[in-house]
């Protein structure tokens, strides 16, 4: 709400500019300050996109965010549990080494 009072505060303050600039120099052109309306309108728009387009992608770079610190977790506690297992094979097979070394 408050960047389309800002744009509409473009547009009015850039209108009363170029009339009363004009009319510094008695050439009051009512299609002059129109184009003034619209390329200053054009402006504030476009910056009004621009800001609405940065706030979807930062609300899908924390969406990714999210997604990858679940994928993340996931992909740690199934490693952790392969490494589990091939330790646990690891310290059989040395115990049965160290059991044949003692006989």
């Amino acid at each position: 709400m408050r960047d389309f009072a800002l744009a509409a505060l473009m547009v009015v303050s850039a209108a009363a500019l170029v009339f009363r600039w004009l009319s510094l120099y008695n050439r009051e052109d009512f299609l002059t300050v129109f184009f003034a309306i619209l390329l200053v309108a054009s402006l504030a728009l476009f910056l009004i996109s621009i800001e609405l387009r940065m706030q979807r992608m930062q609300e899908e770079y924390q969406s990714l965010k999210r997604t990858i610190g679940v994928i993340s977790e996931d992909i740690e506690g199934r490693v952790e549990k392969i490494v589990y297992a091939n330790m646990k094979a690891v310290e059989n097979k040395l115990e049965s080494i160290e059991k044949r070394m003692y006989r």
